[in-house]
């Protein structure tokens, strides 16, 4: 059964893609700066180029452990064994599809052929006891012959293939992230808490910085057993300072 407990403090990780600038000049130095802004927990993206053996001795050395990893859909169909032995030498328990594309979304069709193929992907890791999931983006709330990308991938995942909801993206797309955790309490295991800035453009903010409730955000996932609470921005204003005050922020709010 998941976790029905409150949000732990070492539920909070970062999604590297916020400080892929700084990581691309300093890899070793950012790592080292997200941990001194309070982290022990990353999930991996955008990161430079590094061979998997000694990104796992840099995130050693800072303290680091990976909690999941963004691999686009290409690399899988490409050659997922190989991925796959990159992440288990880092560590790496998840292996998440965090984007659709274009082609494979064009008709509710194409969203359930794509259902199907993480399926088999799904399997062939948990071979390996690592798991699968999928994370959105605005466009899965879309209409999509009569339905929409996001509720055909409910209905045809494989039960086992997790969710990770960005909730500034479900917001963007016109839903409430409050009754989509809910709405999903065993397949949604990871949160990407990113706010939603005050304007008329969609623009993303530190969590707690902007409109979004997240103080409900989090209780929904306390509830339902949400394993992860992973900070990101796609366009931090000061990538350092946002992460800390991301942290700041969700750290008050834990238990």
């Amino acid at each position: 059964m998941p976790y029905r407990g409150a949000m732990r403090h070492d539920q909070i990780a970062l999604q590297l893609y916020t400080v892929r600038r700084l990581a691309a000049d300093d890899l070793a130095g950012t790592l080292g700066a997200v941990a001194a802004a309070g982290y022990r927990a990353v999930e991996l993206a955008g990161l430079p180029k590094v061979a998997p053996g000694e990104l796992a001795r840099l995130l050693d050395q800072a303290s680091l452990r990976v909690v999941a990893a963004h691999e686009g859909i290409e690399r899988l169909r490409d050659d997922l064994t190989a991925v796959a032995d990159g992440l288990e030498e880092v560590g790496c328990p998840r292996m998440i599809v965090p984007w659709m594309p274009e082609e494979d979304r064009r008709t509710a069709g194409d969203v359930r052929r794509f259902a199907a193929e993480l399926g088999g992907f799904a399997v062939a890791l948990a071979e390996r006891g690592m798991r699968l999931g999928y994370h959105n983006h605005a466009f899965e709330f879309e209409p999509l012959d009569g339905t929409t990308a996001w509720d055909v991938l409910l209905a045809e995942l494989r039960p086992e293939i997790e969710l990770e909801l960005d909730v500034y993206w479900a917001a963007v797309g016109g839903r409430d992230p409050v009754a989509e955790i809910h709405a999903n309490p065993e397949r949604i295991r990871l949160l990407h808490m990113k706010d939603l800035a005050a304007g008329a453009e969609p623009h993303d903010a530190p969590a707690g910085q902007g409109i979004l409730p997240i103080p409900e955000i989090v209780e929904a996932g306390r509830s339902t057993g949400v394993d992860w609470f992973v900070v990101e921005q796609d366009e931090p204003a000061d990538a350092l300072d946002d992460i800390e005050r991301a942290f700041a922020y969700l750290d008050s709010i834990a238990r």
